[in-house]
């Protein structure tokens, strides 16, 4: 994989490399505590529908007609007023995405593959608002 999380006191950081590097022409994506509005977790199918364009990076444009692709860079899609910052492998409906509504920040939202607990929970430690979400309405 050719991107990787880290929690840094109160920085959430997406540290790129490989192709991901050169394709975002970016290395590290940093999240701070503050610039989280909402944390929650949301099956990856009830987001990736709702992909409409690739703005800059790796996956395809129409997440609804290609789902599961492994996605990391810029997306714009339905129901998030600008651009959206996926880290994502390639997976199945089913995985879960830790989702976090930003304030503040280049990105209005993140979407991202954290298999680690610990990150989450330091997330949602960190005074977010914690719990399950629904994808956004049309």
């Amino acid at each position: 994989m050719a991107f990787r999380f880290e929690w840094t006191d109160s920085t959430l950081r997406v540290v790129l490399s490989g192709w991901d590097r050169m394709a975002n022409f970016r290395r590290i994506v940093e999240i701070d505590r503050a610039n989280i509005a909402k944390a929650a977790v949301i099956q990856r199918h009830e987001l990736e529908s709702r992909i409409d364009h690739r703005q800059l990076g790796i996956g395809t444009h129409a997440g609804e007609r290609y789902p599961g692709r492994r996605r990391v860079g810029t997306h714009l899609g339905r129901g998030v007023l600008g651009p959206q910052f996926w880290a994502t492998a390639r997976s199945g409906p089913e995985l879960p995405l830790l989702v976090l509504d930003l304030i503040n920040h280049k990105f209005a939202r993140a979407v991202l593959a954290v298999n680690d607990p610990d990150v989450i929970d330091a997330i949602r430690a960190s005074g977010t608002s914690p719990g399950r979400a629904t994808a956004p309405a049309d």
